[in-house]
């Protein structure tokens, strides 16, 4: 096997690490959404879709994707190290 071949990640490895990075942040940001979102639980479960609510969202998904991000990155690195 050439050097080149080693050096940066497979086709699968990149399509595994995307679809990740996309799951984990509609996850988080669904998550996040509708935790910020719940209103007076004591009674009745009420939902209160607010700016927040976006904001919340957001923030939660740009976590989950650079967490990934971070995690392929530094899969990619230790491979570089290992050859």
């Amino acid at each position: 096997m050439g050097t080149g071949a080693m050096s940066s990640p497979t086709k699968n490895q990149r399509d595994f690490f995307r679809i990740v990075k996309f799951s984990t942040a509609i996850a988080f940001g669904t998550m996040a959404a509708f935790l910020y979102s719940i209103k007076d639980i004591s009674h009745d479960a009420a939902l209160e879709f607010s700016a927040g609510t976006v904001i919340a969202f957001i923030l939660a998904a740009a976590a989950g994707w650079l967490f990934w991000s971070f995690v392929a990155n530094r899969s990619e690195a230790k491979r570089r190290e290992g050859e």
